[in-house]
Order: C-alpha cells, then structure tokens, then sequence
C-alpha cells in the first residue's frame, strides 16, 4: 500500500471520529442552548412575579397606614384629605376612600367636589379581610386606566369606608421597561381577568387586551412554570412559562419566539458541521502533498536503512528533504541518539504529567467551591420549603392550643424553627443566591443575638468577650453577611490560638485615618481582636488574596478574609488588619452609619412615664453578654453590680446591698440556678423587682418573676426593668 493511500486512510480514520464528535457536540449544544433559554424565561417569570409583587406590597403598606389614621376614625375627612395628600406627595399614587356604593375621597380632585361612583364593587361591596387588588378599570375621574389595592379601614367595626391607593399601569410597565430581557423575548403582566396591564412590547397597544387562548388554559389548569406552546399577539408561535402572584393572583407570562429559540443552536450547529467540512478538506489536501513531497526521500531511507542492515555506513543522502538527510546522516549512531531521545521524553512526560495534575488539581478546587454554593443553595432553597410548611403548623397549634405545658413546647419550637431560619439564610449567604439586604443594625443587640452562636464557635479554651462604645449609632449592613463575616473573623482568632486565648470584639467610632481611603461619610470600625501568635510581614500583606492560607492542606481553603472584605466593600465600606508576632492580631471591619434608626423589635412595649435611675444586680456568667449589657445599662444611667453566680448574687443581697431590680440568667455554674435566686429574692426581699432571662426551660417559674426570651435587644431590657420597678412600687 503506497504512502498516499496510507495519508489518505489516516485522514478518514481521524477525520470520520471528529466528524462524529462534531455532531455530538452540535445536538449536545443545540440541546444545551435550547434548555438554557428555556430555564432563563421560567426563572425571568418568576422574578418578574417577585418584583410585581413587591410594587403592590408598597401600595398595600400605603393603603394600611392611611386606614389606621385617627382623622379618618373621628370622621374629619378634611383633615384625612390633607394627610392623605402629603403621604402621596410626588408620587403616582392617587388615595380613595369609598363606602359600598360611591367614592367618597379622592386626592386627584378638590376636597368636597362631587365624585362618581365606584367604578368596581366587590361582593360583600366592602372588604373587612385580606387586601385585595382591583382588576384593570377605566377611571371615572380621568377616564383613564387604573389599578387600585383595597384595603379595610382598621378599628372600625362595623366597616363604614374602605380605603384605596390608586395608580397606573404605567407603574408595571416602568418595571417591566427596567428589565433585560433575552432578545425577542415577550413578557406580559396579566389581571386574574387576564387583561393585559404591562407588556414588554407595543404595551399601548395591547393594554387591556385578553391574553392569548393558550395562556388563559394553561394558568386555568394550573401549569405554573411549566413550558407550554402558545401564539403571541404578533402571531407568532412562542414557548411561553406563567407564574402567578401568591397573594393577589396576577398572572406574569414570559415567552420566547420559537424562531428566536432555534436561531442561536442552529448557528452553532452548522458552525460545527462547517469546521468539519474544513477540517476534511484541508486534511486531504496536506495528505496529497506531503504524500508527494515524502515518498522519494523514504525510499532513499530504506536503501539507507539496507546499508545500515547490512553493517555498513550509508553515504550521506541529498534528498532536498531536510529531516530525511538528517536521518541518513544519523543513522551510524542511531544508538546513542536513541538513549537520548528516550531519556529526554521521558523527562517531558514527566513534566507534562505533572503540570496537567496541577491543573486538575486547580479545576477539582474551583468545582468544589462551586458545587458547595450550588448545593448550599439548593438545600437552603428546599428547606426553607419545609420551614414554611411547619411554621404554618405551628401557627395553627398555637391558636389551638391552650394548656401550658403545650404551649411551652410551641414556643420552643417556633424558637429553634427561628434559629433554623437564620441558619438557612447563611447557607444561602454562602451559596451566593441571595442579594445583600442591608438595613440599620444596632452593634449591641446584634452582639448580643450572636453571642450563642460565636460562643459555640470559639470552643472551651478560648475567652470571649466585647467592648462596644456606649451611645454608637446604627450601622447599615446585611445583618446574615455581618454574622458570617464576624463568624469568619471569629474563626480565624479561635484557629490563631490553639492553646487558648483571648478573642474580643470592639465596636468604636472609625477614626478620621481609617476611613481617608473611604467615600465621604460617617463609619463604624468593627474589630476583632486575638492574642495569638500574630503574623510577619510577608503573610500579612497576602492575607486577603483568594486561595492564600498558612493552615494545613484540608484545614483553610483561603477564602475567609477574602470574603470579608469583598463583604464590608460591597456594603459601601473597607476591610483592614493589622498583626505583630508574638502580640496578636487585629482586623477591623468599617461599615458605613446608618441614617435611618434601628426598627423597634418590641413594638408592643410602652415606654415609662419618666425614667428612674436604677440600682441594679445583674447575674450573668457569660462575659460576652456582661461586657455588652453593663456598660450599656450604666451608659443608660443605672448602677450596676456584675455577680458570675447565684450564690455570689445571694450573698450581695444577705450583706445589705442596696438594689431596686435583680437581672438574672437561668442557667449558671454552681448550685443556684436563676430560678432558685428568683425564689429566694421572694421569700427573702419580696419588695425586689426580679427579672429572668432565658432562651427555653421546662422548670416552672412563678408567676410574680418577669421572663424575658433571648436574644433580647438593650431597648427592651431597659423599658421591662423600669416596668418592673415600678409594678412592684405600685
């Protein structure tokens, strides 16, 4: 078989594999297209339903707000009017009030002009229960489109008024206009009438519209996120999905022109084919030259090779053929050079054997941090599924069940469902799936809700303690970001420390130098302190590189720090450290103040009449909690005594300490618990006000003591212990 028919074969038998491996890769890609534009319109529908919805809470929390104003209760429409006017000032929202048959209050026109009637009335005609969101209407005031959400006068029975926020379609079709859509994709916002209020495409056209046959079937049947076929308004053939809105019933359609879906894999398909055809003939094309070019130099080679056979030295060849004479002219040592050549590709497949596992090793590192955010992400998203269904369960017991014993356990229950809550929404912090939600956060409650979990984290040989300035303002952060980066910082002096130590937790005013780097503004310096064994300054100045870690292989994986600060800067501030061998370690978190206050957690506490400077004995074991809560009290203005034990506090009171209040934890060293001190300040100084804290007990506790359930925040501490002095006055 000569040497072109041999090219020639070798071209196919290349050729015809990586033919097959192009159409492989064509239908995998063509597949993979098709499946990913499919996903992303599902998961646009239900993004677009989750926006929709929060434009429609915005309206709902108006509308409650106005339906609890004292104005509207005493009758003072006119006032009512004015107050109205100013909460809707600027923006597109119009107020109604209305009774079961007319409007009675319109803010688009003059207070005391006559008005029309209710443009839509519901049956029963006034709504006492859930808020509920009109379908699209005509306005009888303007004659134009609008949208309204009702909601029931609040403290009123029986209902006289319902009072309404009014707005245009306008408000979803801004929303809609703000998305980026894939192209050609068509996404419509639809009434429980299935009428058109915002569209992505020609929505004046087609505002008021009925939705498309096939739509209007699938949301009858139920086929939410499901792919279904439809025609859009155009006429042309779609893949649609449907999502509705869990409380007021909108339906969001998303669909994806069938022409648009198959254009992108078809052009990936016949690139494949393409490059394959010219593979081919570009293969067959060297095949026939170099078969040219090959032959007559390969014949001298095997007349070379003859002579080689026979033990005599061939003559130098002059084929014109470089590589042949080369060989010709090597052949007498082809020994020699043969041990060489073997001993030198042996070294290359070494070394290529060992780069290509570097490299794995670098691909099997990144695919495992991002199948722990995928996976982290996942389980958060199914069980924060089963936390919804037995939160339900628990609500409906709790209005069952009346005895105490049942109730306690209900309580603790919803408790740990809680803490489960907040450790599913680390999971999904960890995972990435969530955005940050930054909001004001009071430094000494937020210490004081995480001091269970940083102190399980710090294990038994190291202390933890606090020293957070009195009087700081709030700062602006995720709280669940804070706490995984606090908790990262937490770990990493807990790790710095192996025999022990001390980890203290700082919260200060960030000076003018630490903040020159920052925007303009006002920040809070949050710093996390370890006398550990510090680090030089090589290590420091690479500490918050990804993947750069000083732990074993298997103990840090590098990305603690570096989350840290990509943390503090996506909240609008920095990330520092400072470390010195044999002194310690420092790294600070500046997070910018907050200018809203922090919302109250106890909405339902009534302040004092006046306040009273207390003398006060507080009992807590826990140095993270004591170094929190004593200098916030005093910084209140009350005297405060610190005892570590029942017993020490039982003593104090024995020896004539003076004291208007005792501040206890339930669970304590020693042979008096909280509860046992509680019991004897009642039988031994009943005129004392007697407070305890604690997260769940199953002992009974009497009736006179006030509990207080942990994590509680310094606001409401300070409101119950003027409370229960002055109870206990009375």
């Amino acid at each position: 078989m000569s040497i072109r028919t041999r090219l020639l074969l070798l071209v196919f038998a290349v050729w015809l594999p990586a033919m097959a491996g192009f159409g492989m890769l064509a239908r995998s890609t063509y597949l993979h297209e098709t499946q990913t534009a499919t996903d992303h319109i599902r998961d646009l529908a239900r993004s677009i339903t989750t926006l929709v919805d929060g434009e429609l809470d915005q309206r709902v929390a108006v509308a409650n707000t106005l339906s609890a104003a004292r104005s509207l209760k005493e009758g003072e429409l006119d006032r009512f009017y004015e107050y109205a006017r100013r909460a809707t000032d600027g923006s597109d929202n119009t107020v109604l009030v209305v009774d079961a048959t007319r409007q009675i209050l319109n803010t688009r026109r003059p207070y005391g002009q006559a008005l029309p009637p209710r443009g839509w009335i519901p049956n029963p005609p006034l709504i006492s229960g859930p808020p509920i969101v009109t379908d699209l209407l005509r306005s009888k005031v303007n004659g134009e489109p609008v949208l309204t959400v009702m909601v029931a006068e609040q403290g009123v029975a029986p209902q006289k008024y319902n009072i309404g926020v009014a707005f245009g379609p306008q408000v979803i079709q801004r929303l809609l206009d703000l998305q980026k859509l894939p192209p050609g994709a068509i996404v419509s916002v639809l009434d429980s009438k299935f009428q058109t209020i915002a569209r992505s495409k020609d929505p004046q056209k087609w505002l008021g519209t009925r939705a498309s046959p096939a739509t209007v079937a699938a949301a009858s049947n139920g086929l939410l996120d499901q792919q279904f076929e439809s025609m859009s308004h155009e006429g042309e053939p779609t893949v649609a999905f449907i999502a509705r809105s869990a409380r007021y019933g909108w339906i969001i359609g998303v669909g994806l022109p069938r022409s648009a879906l198959n254009k992108p894999a078809i052009r990936v398909t016949m690139q494949a084919f393409a490059a394959a055809g010219i593979l081919a003939v570009i293969g067959l094309g060297l095949a026939l030259y170099f078969a040219r070019q090959i032959g007559g130099p390969v014949l001298a080679l095997s007349d070379a090779a003859a002579e080689l056979g026979r033990d005599r030295v061939p003559a130098p060849l002059r084929t014109g053929l470089f590589e042949a004479d080369r060989v010709g002219a090597a052949l007498h040592d082809a020994g020699v050079r043969s041990a060489r050549a073997t001993e030198v590709l042996e070294s290359r497949v070494a070394e290529a054997i060992r780069q290509t596992q570097e490299a794995q090793t670098r691909l099997l590192d990144g695919q495992k941090h991002e199948a722990i955010g995928r996976l982290t992400g996942g389980l958060a998203h199914d069980l924060n599924n089963f936390l919804q269904t037995m939160s339900t369960g628990l609500q409906v017991l709790d209005r069952l069940v009346k005895d105490d014993t049942g109730r306690r356990v209900i309580e603790a229950s919803t408790r740990a469902l809680d803490k489960a809550a907040t450790l599913v929404r680390q999971m999904l912090a960890f995972g990435r799936t969530q955005p940050l939600k930054p909001q004001p956060i009071d430094l000494h409650d937020f210490v004081l809700r995480c001091e269970d979990l940083m102190g399980r984290a710090v294990g038994g040989k190291v202390r933890l303690t606090a020293e957070i300035e009195p009087g700081l303002p709030p700062l602006m952060a995720d709280p669940t970001q804070f706490e995984l980066a606090l908790l990262n910082l937490v770990f990493n002096a807990r790790d710095a420390m192996p025999d022990g130590g001390t980890v203290m937790i700082r919260g200060r005013v960030a000076s003018a130098t630490q903040a020159s780097a920052l925007p303009p503004g006002r920040y809070l310096a949050v710093d996390v302190v370890d006398t550990g064994g510090g680090m030089d300054a090589e290590v420091l100045q690479r500490v918050f590189e990804p993947y750069f870690t000083t732990k074993a292989v298997g103990v840090g994986s590098g990305l603690g720090l570096p989350q840290v600060r990509a943390f503090a800067v996506q909240s609008g501030g920095g990330a520092t450290i400072s470390s010195e061998r044999g002194v310690g370690t420092t790294v600070s978190l500046l997070l910018p103040v907050s200018a809203d206050p922090v919302p109250r957690r106890d909405a339902a506490a009534t302040p004092p009449a006046e306040f009273m400077p207390l003398r006060m004995l507080f009992v807590e074991d826990d140095l993270l909690v004591s170094s929190v809560v004593v200098p916030a009290l005093r910084a209140a203005g009350h005297t405060v005594r610190h005892c570590l034990t029942g017993e020490a506090a039982a003593r104090a009171l024995q020896d004539g300490g003076l004291f208007d209040v005792v501040f206890t934890d339930v669970v304590m060293p020693g042979a008096m618990s909280g509860l046992d001190l509680a019991a004897w300040c009642q039988a031994n100084v009943p005129a004392m006000a007697v407070i305890v804290a604690t997260g769940y007990t199953t002992q009974h506790i009497d009736a006179g003591v006030k509990v207080m359930s942990k994590p509680y925040s310094i606001e409401t501490l300070l409101l119950e212990l003027q409370y229960a002095v002055r109870v206990k006055r009375a």
